[in-house]
């Protein structure tokens, strides 16, 4: 798991560095700019639930955007691109 974790890793000092309010970001950016070697996992290319804001499922990547202080607010499969908002800490407080 921890290679794992690693790789999950540089979504984190990527949305860090980048800091906007709203970032988009395609599956051709991931695959270029993220994971050069690997490319994006095959499920989160297929299936929404990889993006959900649940850090209780460390296999998918949704602690890498929480922990970098964003949230997945849109998934779009067909035209591969998500959207992450950063987190309002009043979000954090009503769970959502």
């Amino acid at each position: 798991m921890s290679q794992r974790k690693k790789k999950y890793d540089i979504i984190t000092q990527y949305l860090k560095k980048n800091n906007g309010s709203q970032v988009t970001l395609t599956f051709t950016q991931f695959d270029e700019l993220l994971f050069p070697a690997s490319g994006l996992p095959k499920t989160a290319r297929h299936q929404k639930d990889w993006w959900a804001n649940d850090h209780n499922n460390p296999q998918n990547g949704a602690y890498a955007w929480i922990n970098a202080g964003y949230e997945v607010v849109h998934v779009n499969l067909e035209k591969e691109y998500v959207v992450f908002n950063k987190l309002l800490k009043s979000n954090w407080l009503m769970g959502s």
